[in-house]
Formats: C-alpha cells, sequence, structure tokens
C-alpha cells in the first residue's frame, strides 16, 4: 500500500516537475551522496511547525462553533460541513507528516505528497469554509480560518519552490557524481596501465 502510494506521488511528481525524471530513471539515483548543501527551507519548516500546534486548536473552534449553529444549519449543510472536518483533519494529519518528512529528509516524492496535498484539498476545502456564506460562518470560525488559509496558502506557495530547488540540486549532484565516477575510472585506467609497463613512471 505504502509503495503504490509512493509510486503513484512520483508519477505526479515527475509530471509536475519533469527535471526529477532525469534523475530518478538512472539506477545510480540512490547511490548520490547528499553533499555539504542543505536544501531543507526553514520558512517552509517554521509554517509546518506553527501550523501543527495551530491545527488542533483551529479543529477544536470549528467543533464548537459547529454546535453552536447545528439547529439553524440547513440539513444539506449539516452534511456537508460534518463532511469538510472530517476529511480535512485526515488530511491535515497526513499533509503535515509529509511536508515534515520530505522538508527535513530533502525527500521529493513525500514533499510533492504534501504538495499536492495541499493544493488540490486542504485549500480549496479552507477557501470553502472561509468564503461560503450559506454555512452560517461565526466571527470566531471565520477567524480561525482565515489563518490556516494564510497557513496553506504560504505552504502551497513556499512548497512548490523547495521542491523545484530540491529537483535542481539533486540532478546537479547527479551530474557532479557522473563527473567524478569518470575521473575516477581514468585515474584507474591510467594505474593500471602503469602497472603493466604500457606507460611511462
Amino acid at each position: 500500500m505504502a509503495d503504490a502510494l509512493r509510486a503513484a506521488i512520483s508519477s505526479v511528481t515527475t509530471t509536475v516537475f519533469p527535471r526529477s525524471r532525469l534523475i530518478q530513471d538512472n539506477p545510480r539515483y540512490r547511490m548520490i551522496g547528499t553533499g555539504n548543501e542543505i536544501v531543507s527551507n526553514l520558512p517552509l519548516q517554521m509554517s509546518l511547525y506553527f501550523n501543527a500546534y495551530f491545527s488542533p486548536f483551529w479543529f477544536a473552534t470549528c467543533i464548537v462553533m459547529l454546535f453552536a449553529k447545528h439547529a439553524k444549519l440547513d440539513s444539506v449543510y449539516k452534511f456537508i460541513t460534518i463532511a469538510i472536518y472530517v476529511a480535512m483533519a485526515i488530511v491535515e494529519i497526513l499533509r503535515l507528516y509529509l511536508g515534515y518528512a520530505g522538508n527535513l529528509q530533502e525527500k521529493v516524492p513525500e514533499l510533492a505528497g504534501f504538495w499536492i496535498l495541499t493544493l488540490v484539498l486542504q485549500l480549496p476545502l479552507t477557501l470553502m469554509l472561509l468564503l461560503n456564506d450559506s454555512m452560517l460562518i461565526m466571527p470566531m470560525e471565520r477567524a480561525v480560518n482565515i489563518i490556516m488559509a494564510v497557513f496553506v496558502l504560504f505552504e502551497a506557495i513556499q512548497g512548490y519552490r523547495v521542491i523545484k530547488k530540491m529537483i535542481e540540486q539533486q540532478a546537479s549532484k547527479f551530474h557532479v557524481q557522473q563527473f567524478d565516477n569518470l575521473i575516477e575510472m581514468q585515474e584507474m585506467q591510467e594505474e593500471s596501465m602503469e602497472e603493466i609497463g604500457f606507460m611511462p613512471h
């Protein structure tokens, strides 16, 4: 199940970020050293950190507000609101986990999964809670949804930039590794030729 999810995320990553295919298709991709440059993004990590602490407060506030306005809501909107909160709570946990793992460990598929969940699910659902007046939005609810929308929007923009930078950095490391391997092979060839006497000492 996890391998199938990772393969699906990798497929989407290569579609959205074509340069990632260059390094992932090569069998020596996983042998590339990490090097000295750290690509993990501090603003994104800070946003994820504060978002992780804010999310339980946001969810609790929304549930309290839902109970307060439940009797006044239309039956259709009762179902829609509950479904949105359940979906957002599940997506938020998965999204923050993938964001942490992808950013700190510099893993492109995990970070791409985080970005896709943020852009495709969390951002539209947050905007729906924020802008749909048919849900009888209460002032406290609007306040926490504005903060959540700021987090989600910033993470969607920053996540794209980080993925792009990570892919470029991994591609450059791949090319450097190939160049180092070529030099190493030439040196080994020269040494072996010296040993059998084809080249003067």
